[in-house]
């Protein structure tokens, strides 16, 4: 991203942005129509920054659908947040659950490196359709590097609108504030969380043990996914002959895997989001 071009978008009030993203919204809604009559396929994580592109899309009178891709292990309060705030977004249920697949199949937990959950749980939905994401370019240095306001899907031959790409923390908390618009109470005490996501992110770093104190039936599932998946791919070689990943490692035991999971990204590593999940 062009820094002169970021930092003018930084620099805009609150009133300008809101004006700028309503504007885009409008601008492209003809394209949206093109790849669907039913519009923008918009992309609701009940999150923070999803509540701000859902009020934004109804303010700006545009044809959209609301979407929420369910991963099987939303915290509670989010989904019940989603039930009770959200009742016009459209649920997507997969055909398995996350636990499962990691237990039943060879890809294993996911990792900072390798986040198939992502793709296979998040970013599945909307094919061909111009997606709405709540992007923004202040969480991370890599989304300030990689994206666009409207920018090419990588995995269609569709495209994809971040209308708050330049909105700051503070802008989208004022304009909720200022909106009256009801927020996941993740948010506030007890829990205090800056964003929220998948219950055991690898992508949260230290955050997935804070996770399991919250929810320690998540970090049973999880357990009992390690280890169903251990002892279903220990020792068996790959198709051809070699050694698979958790052979390879000296790992001796799932709960050593485990651990090894827990620890898996460094302090001084800083990685980056999950695309959806954090909204």
């Amino acid at each position: 991203m062009d820094e002169q071009l970021y930092l003018a978008g930084l620099g805009l009030s609150l009133p300008e942005k809101v004006e700028k993203a309503i504007s885009t919204f409008r601008h492209y809604e003809p394209e949206a129509l093109k790849f669907s009559p039913d519009g923008y396929y918009l992309c609701d994580s009940y999150g923070k920054d999803s509540c701000v592109i859902l009020d934004l899309a109804k303010r700006s009178g545009v044809k959209f659908t609301a979407n929420h891709s369910l991963t099987t292990i939303d915290p509670p309060e989010l989904i019940y947040f989603g039930r009770k705030h959200h009742p016009n977004t459209i649920v997507h249920r997969p055909a398995m659950a996350m636990m499962t697949m990691l237990a039943t199949t060879i890809m294993g937990p996911p990792t900072r490196l390798s986040r198939w959950c992502c793709e296979k749980y998040k970013e599945n939905g909307g094919s061909g359709m111009l997606k709405v994401f709540g992007v923004r370019a202040a969480e991370s240095a890599r989304r300030r590097a990689r994206w666009r306001i409207f920018t090419p899907d990588r995995k269609t031959d569709a495209f994809i609108l971040n209308p708050i790409l330049y909105w700051s923390d503070d802008n989208v908390w004022q304009y909720i504030h200022q909106n009256n618009i009801p927020y996941c109470c993740l948010y506030g005490p007890p829990w205090n969380k800056k964003r929220v996501g998948c219950i055991g992110c690898p992508m949260s770093r230290e955050g997935r043990a804070s996770d399991f104190i919250y929810w320690p039936r998540y970090e049973r599932a999880w357990k009992r996914a390690f280890k169903k998946f251990w002892n279903k791919w220990h020792g068996v070689p790959r198709n051809d002959g070699g050694k698979r990943w958790i052979d390879k490692n000296g790992l001796k035991s799932w709960q050593e895997l485990w651990s090894w999971w827990m620890e898996e990204m460094p302090k001084e590593d800083k990685g980056d989001e999950c695309q959806m999940g954090l909204f």
